[in-house]
């Protein structure tokens, strides 16, 4: 947490449009942000709009600290990784057809609905992670070892 603290004022702002972006980019392909584009058969549960919002706003604090070129790399791997995922944990259960083809409709709705939690819950580790492994970057930049 100290190190949250210690993040100038610009990187907080500068996660504010990202996380925006990334409520966007889960929640209108999942219909958590209604549009006519797309629909949803399933209700939405609280659960969902909970993962979505502690996603983006975890994606947008990744991507918002800066760190020198090339050195987090592996931190933006992961953090479309945990996009994706966090996804896949809010999304429409019958609506993924890679799910439906594997397990049927009647499997997505018995099965993989009652995980997708879980998965939420994988998916903001997976950000949380990288959210630690971004501010160790930082840190290393921002406070450097004299030599």
């Amino acid at each position: 947490m100290n190190d949250l603290r210690e993040l100038p004022p610009t990187t907080w702002l500068r996660a504010i449009p990202i996380s925006l972006v990334a409520t966007l980019a889960i929640g209108i392909p999942s219909d958590l942000v209604d549009t006519p584009v797309f629909g949803r058969p399933v209700e939405t549960r609280p659960i969902d709009y909970v993962i979505l919002a502690v996603s983006a706003s975890l994606i947008g604090l990744i991507l918002a600290i800066r760190v020198p070129e090339g050195m987090g790399e592996k931190e933006e791997n992961r953090t479309i990784w945990g996009g994706f995922v966090s996804f896949l944990a809010v999304g429409c259960p019958v609506c993924n057809q890679a799910v439906v083809a594997l397990v049927g409709t009647s499997g997505a709705l018995s099965w993989w609905a009652p995980v997708q939690p879980i998965v939420g819950l994988a998916a903001v580790g997976l950000l949380i992670w990288a959210l630690r492994k971004r501010l160790a970057t930082y840190r290393l930049e921002a406070c450097p070892i004299p030599v």
